[in-house]
């Protein structure tokens, strides 16, 4: 079995951190959402966006140009 990195970015809008995360816990806790993430393996270097809500056959597609959305850069 392998590992995974999986990321899932979100915009949130919310009075603070605190509960901007618990505004998405919520979400995910409901379960009637398909959420799309970012997976790459541990030790790899190509990334896929796998998007849940699609039929499996086209749900993964390789991300040439990965942002984050988090850039502590700024």
């Amino acid at each position: 079995m392998a590992t995974f990195k999986v990321v899932h970015e979100i915009t949130v809008e919310a009075k603070n951190p605190l509960q901007a995360a618990k505004i998405v816990q919520d979400w995910m806790d409901e379960g009637d959402h398909k959420w799309q993430f970012y997976v790459q393996r541990e030790n790899g270097k190509k990334i896929y966006s796998i998007d849940l809500d699609e039929d499996d056959s086209i749900a993964v597609m390789p991300v040439d140009n990965y942002k984050p959305m988090i850039n502590q850069s700024l």
